[in-house]
């Protein structure tokens, strides 16, 4: 009999132990965020009067957060305009008012073959199976209930010491059963140990701040997610261009090949001249055929993204102006103190430096100044303190580049439409001495090319203007400094 209770109170001893670690786990609703985090859910474009927080709107018409479920109306400038426009001039504002062919128009829930800039930000956060993945375990801090937790844990202490006590009251016949029980008050003992260092990190607030940094970390990653699929449709764009200036220089060549061959025919040329021509087209068209395949696999890899049909066929739609509003009223100092606030990566620094100061401060309470113990606690101090310095940096140069980066590709593309101007009179003068009968019709075409050329250095410096102003809005307004973002 006696040995029948002393196996029905073993059970319960070792199912109290088991039952003592999923209870770290139980979660339940997590207080508002204080702090970083409420500046991160603020309104970027409120009345703090910031440059880049009118880029919310610009940029990403409707996004203005994941935390944030109110969209923003479209922004405006100075005269009343839509900042987000199409080339024509009319405003645009989701992707359905874009004009598009009607063979890439799909009605299905799941696939569509045509995405806008203003959408990309809501199509990744939806469809992106990592933006979920770091949603869900955002969801899992925020449901976590440490009231709830604390007093649970309590309980589960208050039973584990009371299976302690009358563990121990049990008397033992032989050595097997005084090492059973011995056992059994070990683990007790150990779990008991492991609650009440929860508890303790629960009251002083520890586990709370973890919780918040392990947050703000997923955060961090799903911003760095938007921002990859940013990059990627910033590559698009640009290898679509490259596809047509390579067309274009193809079209070109055959021109001058149909003159090859028939001054070869005339005898002006030789047949090595001819082959040389040939062998120029064939490698241009081989290169235009690997920016094709290069081009298809990037737009499967942006309908990967925003969890679309994986058939190569996507059409993007043309960045949205920039408001010269927007580039002028950017300010350095004050931009770069809400970008250093909203940093994970500085953040991730002062902790290890935190703790790196909280460990030496506890290693001189415990041993005495001279030990190698203390010693080894005030380098790892000193080392995790240039370390934040370090970081601390290498934000604010990087930060510097971004702000430069801004204002030079504005000077660029204001040079870039000078010239363009000069090449469309250039082709209009070009175009009457054509119709005059002055000059060749491949003279015009040549000029044409050239006009398309000064087209796409234009729209090469408006894109880079573009990708520049997202670096720096993404750095303001959310603390991400990604050089994946900065102008090509």
């Amino acid at each position: 009999m006696r040995k029948q209770w002393i196996a029905l109170l073993l059970a319960l001893a070792l199912a109290l132990t088991l039952c003592a670690i999923p209870a770290l786990a139980q979660t339940g609703p997590e207080p508002p965020p204080q702090g970083e985090d409420a500046v991160h859910d603020a309104d970027p474009a409120g009345e703090t009067g910031n440059p880049a927080g009118e880029a919310e709107a610009a940029g990403d018409p409707g996004t203005a957060g994941v935390e944030a479920p109110d969209a923003l109306p479209p922004a405006a400038d100075d005269a009343g305009n839509p900042i987000v426009v199409r080339p024509d001039g009319t405003p645009e504002t989701t992707a359905k008012d874009s004009t598009m062919d009607d063979e890439l128009v799909f009605t299905g829930e799941g696939d569509f073959r045509y995405l806008a800039f203003e959408d990309l930000r809501d199509r990744v956060l939806e469809g992106s199976l990592t933006a979920k993945m770091l949603q869900e375990s955002i969801a899992s801090i925020d449901a976590m209930d440490y009231t709830d937790m604390y007093q649970s844990l309590n309980a589960q202490m208050t039973s584990l010491e009371a299976a302690q006590m009358m563990y121990a009251q049990i008397p033992v016949a032989s050595e097997m059963e005084g090492a059973v029980q011995g056992y059994i008050i070990s683990n007790l003992a150990s779990s008991y140990a492991s609650l009440s260092a929860t508890v303790s990190d629960l009251a002083s607030g520890k586990l709370q701040k973890d919780s918040a940094a392990a947050r703000k970390q997923l955060k961090n990653a799903q911003d760095l997610t938007v921002v990859g699929a940013e990059s990627l449709y910033f590559a698009i764009l640009e290898l679509e261009q490259t596809k047509g200036t390579l067309q274009r220089n193809l079209t070109a060549l055959d021109r001058s090949l149909e003159e090859m061959e028939l001054r070869y025919e005339l005898g002006q040329v030789s047949a090595l001249t001819l082959e040389q021509v040939r062998n120029g087209r064939a490698t241009l068209q081989s290169n235009l055929s690997t920016l094709e395949m290069n081009l298809r696999r990037c737009k499967l890899q942006m309908q990967s993204m925003i969890g679309a049909s994986l058939n190569g066929s996507l059409t993007l739609g043309p960045l949205p102006a920039l408001s010269q509003g927007l580039v002028d009223s950017m300010d350095y100092k004050p931009d770069l103190s809400e970008a250093k606030d909203r940093s994970y990566d500085l953040f991730a620094a002062k902790k290890k430096l935190d703790e790196a100061g909280d460990t030496y401060d506890d290693t001189r309470e415990s041993y005495a100044q001279n030990t190698y113990n203390v010693r080894s606690a005030r380098h790892t101090y000193e080392s995790a303190l240039y370390e934040y310095k370090m970081a601390e940096q290498s934000f604010e140069m990087n930060f510097r580049s971004a702000f430069d980066s801004v204002k030079d590709y504005q000077q660029v593309l204001n040079s870039a439409q000078t010239s363009l101007a000069f090449q469309e009179s250039t082709y209009a003068s070009m175009e009457l001495k054509y119709r005059q009968g002055t000059i060749s019709h491949n003279a015009l075409l040549d000029a044409e090319d050239q006009l398309s050329e000064a087209k796409d250095a234009v729209e090469t410096a408006r894109r880079n203007l573009f990708t520049a102003y997202r670096t720096y809005y993404w750095a303001v307004n959310y603390g991400v400094m990604s050089s994946g973002q900065s102008g090509t």
